[in-house]
């Protein structure tokens, strides 16, 4: 078995066309995955096999706490970090420019702690739940549902802040919401 963990869309191409799998990158959005399954489809089409039969587990970052609130700000920091040290990556998921560029010109590389929480100022509630499953446990599992909708055949939970929370969110879930 050949499974690669491919981000870029050459490389979804390839996957498709050699591999027996992906593992989608985490932090991404869903939109971003409906570029990688077109782009897995192609690769797989030119081998004459199906996208189909490609495995699509997904890291997903999870942040549940019956205060939505809470949850996002608890997920908040790490996508802040995303923002200003992978910014082709979060351009790819659709996060404006404008964006990357404020989040970009308080955090540097290394970033230091203080760097992120200033930048983290910036990010919105709507950014942090388009590249995460974050929020109520409803909502953490409506963008689960939403990554499987859009590419992924099985989600690997990334918990952030309060583990049990997230547990006990999935912990009955059917897959849907």
């Amino acid at each position: 078995m050949c499974r690669f963990g491919a981000t870029g869309m050459q490389m979804m191409e390839l996957t498709g066309e050699i591999a027996d799998g992906v593992v989608l990158n985490y932090l991404v959005s869903p939109e971003y995955n409906q570029k990688a399954m077109e782009a897995l489809t192609a690769g797989a089409d030119r081998a004459g096999r199906s996208v189909e039969s490609i495995d699509r587990p997904q890291l997903v970052v999870c942040s549940v706490h019956e205060d939505r609130k809470t949850a996002l700000d608890m997920a908040r920091q790490m996508v802040t970090q995303y923002l200003g040290q992978q910014p082709h990556i979060m351009k790819a998921s659709g996060v404006p420019q404008s964006l990357l560029d404020k989040v970009g010109s308080v955090l540097t590389w290394p970033a230091t702690h203080e760097q992120v929480v200033a930048a983290s100022k910036h990010v919105p509630d709507e950014i942090v739940q388009m590249l995460t499953a974050s929020g109520t446990p409803a909502e953490a599992r409506q963008r689960v549902t939403h990554y499987l909708k859009n590419g992924a055949t099985c989600p690997i939970l990334y918990p952030l802040g309060d583990v049990k929370a997230m547990i006990d969110a999935f912990s009955n879930w059917d897959g849907v919401s």
